[in-house]
């Protein structure tokens, strides 16, 4: 990839940070039950996100709908929840 500036590779990194984790976000919401589901240790739940997945989606769809109304507004969201 050919970067134009350091805009450019934040801009890049954020959106495809969002489209991975709304992937995950969704793949788990339509899971069975209890599938695929692991033991894991009280030192590792502390590491773990803290958004939830649904709030994820929930994110992504107002995106989403942000976008049809203003573009720039919905890319800034983006940078700032995304890409830090």
């Amino acid at each position: 990839m050919d970067w134009q500036n350091r805009a450019h590779f934040f801009a890049i990194s954020a959106q495809l940070m969002r489209r991975i984790l709304v992937d995950q976000a969704r793949s788990h919401a339509y899971a069975k039950r209890g599938g695929g589901a692991r033991k894991v240790s009280l030192e590792e739940v502390a590491d773990l996100s803290l958004v939830k997945e649904a709030e994820l989606v929930a994110l992504d769809d107002a995106l989403e709908g942000l976008s049809a109304i203003d573009p720039r507004q919905a890319r800034v969201v983006e940078l700032r929840f995304f890409g830090g």
